[in-house]
């Protein structure tokens, strides 16, 4: 029964009728909206905060309110399930190797202006700065999320990026400026074939890069990678 009300109310989140941050009836009113027990109200609360689409603030004015969950807690899902099956982080890496040429390619095809623009701001605000590690990091984490949305497919897009947050996460130290610079300038030869419509060039210009930065990783971090995912709370 505690699922079945969990359900409801996710629907209710998740169809937009409950908006992010809003608070949801009191326990009160869900106990007389779905003729359950309050104990069943609370154990549907539960549920939904495991799944991070509750979260509950204590005190006066306070309940139950809505919320949606990151992309880092199916990155955690994913590592769960990786780490019961053995895999690496030199496999994940292999698997974007496969796919982000693909995406490229989809991007090139659904590109808009818009996004293009942001795309260019994002490696801009890098090459201004490429030694504040933390602004490289936001910029290359906005290039690389503006070319997953450029598909216009929202499952590629929750994949490619959890695919990638699991290699980001990774990483143990800042990498060296050249090679910051350098990604920079091959990131910008995957926006220049977006730009074009191409979608051959752009999957060519992607492959390169993710073959570069794979080559960085196994040259460098080598250890790093060949570990076991590790899932953790």
């Amino acid at each position: 029964m505690s699922a079945r009300v969990a359900n409801l109310i996710a629907d209710e989140i998740l169809g937009g009728a409950v908006g992010v941050g809003e608070r949801l009836p009191t326990e009160k009113e869900m106990v007389a909206e779905f003729g359950v027990a309050r104990t069943t109200v609370r154990e549907a609360l539960r549920l939904l905060e495991s799944r991070d689409l509750v979260t509950i603030k204590a005190g006066i004015g306070g309940g139950p309110v809505a919320t949606r969950p990151e992309l880092t807690s199916l990155g955690n899902i994913m590592k769960l399930f990786l780490q019961i099956n053995g895999a690496t982080i030199s496999d994940v890496i292999d698997v974007r190797l496969m796919l982000e040429p693909t995406v490229a390619r989809e991007a090139a095809r659904h590109v808009s202006d818009t996004q293009l623009e942001s795309m260019q701001h994002a490696l801009d605000r890098m090459r201004e700065d490429p030694g504040d590690y933390a602004s490289f990091q936001l910029g290359n984490a906005e290039f690389q999320r503006g070319v997953y949305e450029a598909t216009g497919n929202p499952a590629l897009r929750i994949v490619m990026e959890t695919l990638w947050l699991l290699v980001r996460d990774a990483e143990p130290d800042e990498h060296p400026m050249a090679t910051r610079l350098a990604a920079v300038e091959m990131q910008q030869d995957v926006l220049d074939a977006l730009r074009s419509r191409h979608p051959d060039e752009a999957a060519a210009a992607m492959d390169a890069f993710n073959k570069e930065s794979a080559r960085y990783y196994r040259r460098h971090l080598a250890a790093v990678i060949a570990q076991p995912v590790r899932w953790q709370l």
